[in-house]
């Protein structure tokens, strides 16, 4: 409107019902339910709701553009959240659980790494990035969640291989074959818990899982 970009291009004097004042201030946006001011000490959002009549109707304000305004800002902030149907674990949101999936999905070429034989030290190369994503995902999720000691478990489980395959390499007795597939056995039950699709037999397993975690 011509009225409001007028008064953005002009600056002013302006004082909220509170007292506070904003000298020599110029308008830089007009919202539905407020106005951002530029200053001298920076910029600053007013909201007509703090403001005289006066400075409302010079800007149009309209309460109820103002609350249709706040409902959709506060649409816009609540996060999809993803659920899994399993008791016990804390819903989480989409974006979350797809960062986890492809974490697990990241231990992958672990797995091929392995099948084809590979040395511990290039086992451990390929697995050091891939631990700081799943020591970052951890930390999201809310302590006491089952899900959230699944996903430590998991990984635990490449770093064990990776110790018995140091071990077997020093010829010490070790059996890496044994600790990669609990790794990947954790690994396909975090995925059906994320995913939620697990079979009956999978939820046996979680469960077993669950009453056998510290």
């Amino acid at each position: 409107m011509i009225v409001c970009f007028a008064s953005i291009a002009l600056a002013d004097d302006f004082k909220t019902i509170n007292g506070k004042e904003y000298k020599n201030a110029t308008v830089s946006r007009v919202d539905p339910d407020g106005i951002v001011l530029r200053t001298k000490s920076g910029i600053v959002k007013v909201y007509f709701a703090e403001l005289p009549k006066e400075v409302q109707e010079r800007f149009h304000y309209q309460p109820t553009n103002a609350a249709a305004q706040a409902a959709q800002q506060y649409a816009n902030a609540v996060e999809p959240m993803a659920s899994s149907g399993i008791e016990g674990l804390s819903p989480i949101t989409v974006e979350l659980k797809d960062e986890i999936l492809n974490a697990l999905k990241m231990t992958d070429k672990l797995d091929a790494l392995y099948k084809r034989d590979c040395t511990s030290a290039e086992f451990i190369a390929a697995a050091t990035p891939i631990e700081s994503v799943f020591v970052n995902l951890h930390k999201q999720l809310p302590k006491g969640d089952p899900g959230r000691d699944l996903l430590a478990n998991t990984f635990e489980g490449y770093q064990q291989t990776a110790i018995a395959m140091v071990a077997k390499e020093q010829g010490r007795n070790a059996r890496p074959d044994i600790s990669i597939s609990v790794a990947r056995v954790r690994k396909g039950l975090l995925m059906k818990v994320l995913e939620g699709n697990m079979t009956p037999n999978e939820r046996s397993l979680y469960q077993a899982w669950l009453r056998g975690h510290p």
